[in-house]
Parts: structure tokens; sequence; C-alpha cells
């Protein structure tokens, strides 16, 4: 028998420790640990995106098993992580490691430990390194002053899923790398369900299959159904609203020329081209609605100098279009492009904006709490030094006497009189070469005083003639 490899044994130890024995159906394949710092990245990873926390902790999980060191501390973390996923469209998590760490009673290295774990396994990805940068300046921009404060960066991360829990759970994957979408399950899955008796999700609300996954349909005891059951007679009205909430009441002739004014843009803009359409018609309808034409969007954007082609196309453009409508470099009609809300400016004094009560309130307990202290502090020291004068028998300290005349110890800066004073006393200061010389002819004097000094010449041999 060969002896057991030493990996395989700790993976299985901690797979004992966090999860139990289980049976040999669910039992991994070998899986190599992410240690490279670039395949940390949301656009480098080969993990899937994940939205949901269940399905994040399913991953979690399972994948904890493949890692050496993970505990059940590293799910700790990961529970504590996936509660944060709701938070955000995207699924993204903010972290920061103080607040972590008095969440879960950890210290601070154990948090970056486990979080490190989670990050070999393929289960988080960084979308934006945490920095010391202040927040508060770049979301007020111009407007920014000392009332808004600092905040920093934040490390986001993204909740990911290996390929390898993916193939375990028999998920049918497509694409690859961040954006690789769920678009099915093998028959094996939809076996291993129907034999779960797994509750089929809540599918009311309309969700991408990233977001909301489908379900391998599970049929009822037995596969028999229920002769009792009565059906809901089929009406032709519908209590579902045709009309989405929220909608800009543009017609769909008025839709379909926005649609063909954004292709006209398409062709003539070359850091536009290959997104999507529909969606840069609706970031172009503040032009459209202020009578442009696809010529006139096609010249304004080229006015933009765009040097790289943005990620999300649409959103750039309906962003930059807010911009440049709010600081006055792009004319539009009001109220086709929202405002910026401007922070309300205090002058520190006026009870009308909300930092001006908060700064009085401030000072106020600044007031009572440390100046009192402060002022007892001051007189405390007052009446000490009093005493110490005050008090009998003491001599007054005699000042050292001080080789030059005129010279002021206390003071750091000598006058002119005293640096020549000081010039006169003092011997001159020999140039380097004088040092050169005097040091070696001390030496030389030295050496030949101790008799070490020989001298030698060499007289080559007088060389014979040929020719005698």
């Amino acid at each position: 028998m060969m002896p057991e490899d030493s990996t395989t044994r700790h993976t299985r130890q901690a797979q004992d420790r966090v999860n139990g024995p289980e049976d040999d159906s669910r039992s991994h394949g070998a899986f190599t640990l992410i240690q490279a710092a670039r395949d940390h990245e949301a656009h480098t990873t080969a993990s899937r995106q994940l939205r949901r926390p269940g399905e994040y902790l399913d991953a979690v999980r399972y994948m904890v098993r493949h890692h050496p060191r993970a505990t059940q501390t590293t799910i700790r973390l990961a529970e504590a992580l996936a509660a944060r996923m709701p938070r955000g469209r995207h699924g993204h998590i903010p972290f920061c490691v103080d607040t972590t760490a008095r969440e879960l009673g950890l210290k601070r290295r154990t948090v970056l430990y486990h979080a490190r774990y989670l990050r070999e396994l393929g289960l988080l990805v960084y979308v934006e390194h945490g920095s010391r940068r202040n927040v508060m300046r770049t979301r007020h921009g111009a407007n920014w002053t000392r009332e808004h404060g600092y905040r920093g960066t934040a490390t986001i991360f993204a909740p990911v899923a290996p390929r390898a829990w993916d193939d375990a759970r028999g998920h049918r994957i497509r694409g690859q790398g961040y954006t690789a979408r769920l678009v099915g399950y093998t028959a094996m899955a939809r076996s291993a369900a129907g034999n779960a008796r797994t509750p089929c999700p809540d599918t009311t609300s309309a969700c991408t299959p990233s977001v909301m996954p489908p379900q391998p349909r599970i049929s009822g005891a037995g596969g028999r159904e229920n002769k009792d059951s009565t059906r809901r007679p089929a009406s032709r009205t519908s209590n579902r609203s045709h009309r989405p909430k929220g909608t800009t009441g543009w017609t769909a002739g008025q839709t379909a020329a926005a649609i063909s004014d954004a292709r006209f843009v398409q062709l003539h803009t070359w850091w536009t081209q290959g997104a999507c359409v529909r969606q840069l018609a609706y970031a172009l309808r503040p032009l459209i609605h202020a009578g442009w034409n696809g010529s006139d969007i096609a010249r304004e954007l080229a006015r933009w100098t765009v040097p790289l082609r943005p990620r999300d196309v649409a959103a750039y453009v309906a962003s930059e279009i807010r911009r440049r409508a709010n600081t006055g470099t792009l004319y539009l009609p009001d109220g086709l492009v929202t405002p910026y809300r401007q922070p309300a400016v205090s002058t520190w004094d006026d009870n009308e904006t909300p930092f001006g009560p908060r700064y009085a309130r401030m000072q106020a307990w600044k007031e009572r709490a440390f100046r009192p202290a402060a002022a007892r502090a001051a007189s405390a020291l007052q009446q000490m030094r009093q005493a110490l004068a005050a008090r009998p028998g003491r001599r007054p300290r005699a000042a050292r006497p001080n080789g030059v005349p005129g010279a002021h110890p206390e003071n750091v800066r000598l006058t002119r009189a005293e640096i020549d004073t000081l010039m006169e006393r003092s011997a001159a200061i020999p140039a380097c070469t004088t040092l050169w010389d005097e040091t070696e002819q001390a030496a030389e004097q030295r050496v030949e005083r101790e008799g070490h000094s020989t001298w030698w010449e060499y007289a080559p041999s007088a060389a014979t003639d040929p020719f005698q």
C-alpha cells in the first residue's frame, strides 16, 4: 500500500472537521488552489458571478473541503459576507477588516487569513481594491469642503462560484469567467433533484438566468397528479399590467426612431460599436427629445475624444450627457436631465443647514467635556509655579561661565563679533590637500624609522652577441 499524500490527508481532515463524513456520491475531484494574485480579480477569474446568498453558501460549504486550512471560521466569514449581498444590485460585498472582525469576534489577522482562503478557493474576487483616497472628494467634486469629512475607499468583493462546484452540481454553463451564465441542468442533476424532492423556487418575479437560474422540473408523488384539483378557468383579462412601472411615455414609433438614430450613431462613432443599440437609444433620449437627429448626435459624441472603448457604453453616454448638461458644456432644455444634488454649504453659524446645528452641538460638547478640564490643569500648573517661586531658602541658579565674552548661550545665533572672537582663539582649518601631504610625510617617516622600507632596482643582464 502506498503512503497517503499529506495534502490529501489534510484536505480530508478539513472536510471531516467542517462538513463531517459523507458518502462517496459527493466525492470531489482534484482541485488546484488559485494562489496567483492576478487570478483574484473580477476580469481575470475563471469563476462565474453569483447574486443569491443561498447559492453562494452552498458553494462555500462544498469548496471548503478542498483547502487544507479552511475551517468552520471560513464558513462563518462567508455567512457574514453573504448577509451583505442583497444590499447591492450585483451582489457585491463591501469589506472592512475591522468591522468584520468586531462582528465575528475574531482578530484582524484571522479575518484576512480566511478571506484569502476564500479567494484561493475561487469564491471571492476583487472588484475594487481599498485605498486611502477620500470618497467624499470624488462624490462632491468641486463643491467639497472640510465639513464633508473624510472616508476612505473600501474593498469591494464579488461572490463567485468555481467551475468545480458547477460540475459537481450538474450545472450547464454558457460562457467563461466572471460573465458565465447558468442555462440549465444535466440529467444527473435532474434525477438527484427529483429524488430529493426539492421544492421549486418562487419564479413570479422576472429574472435573468444569471440571477434566477432555471430549476429542474419535479414531478408529483409517484408521478401521479391529484384528480380532485380544480383547474383555474381561462380568462381573457389578466391582473398583470401591460405597462411597466416608471414608463417614460414614449410610443412604439418614437422608440423605433430612437433606435434608428442610435444605429446611425454606432456606424459613425467607433467606441459605441458593439454595444446594445436599444440601451444606447435609451441613453440618447435626452438629445433625441431635444430635437437632435443622428448626425447631430454623432457629431457631438465625436467631440468627446474618448481614448478607450468604455466597458458599458450606454451608462457612459448617460453619465456624460448628465455631467456636460450640469457643467454647462452641453445646452439642453430644462427638465430633460436630472440636476446633481448640490450639498448645502454652511457658514458654521447658521441654523438653516444640516451642518450649522451639528457643528454648534459639537462645539458645545467640547466646551462641556474638554475645556473645563484643560482650564483646571492650567490653573493647577500656574499655582505650582507660584508655590515653587515663593518657597523659602531657594537660591537662584547661577549661570555657567562662558569662555567667549559677550556670547549668549540662550540664543541660537551668534553675532559677528562673537564669531571673530572664536576664530581668533581657534586654530586655522587646513585644506584637504595639506592634510593629505602631512599624512603621507608622517607615513614615510614612520616607515624609515622602523627600518621596513627597502629600495631595490632591477638591472637585467647584458645580451650576448650572436655573431661572436
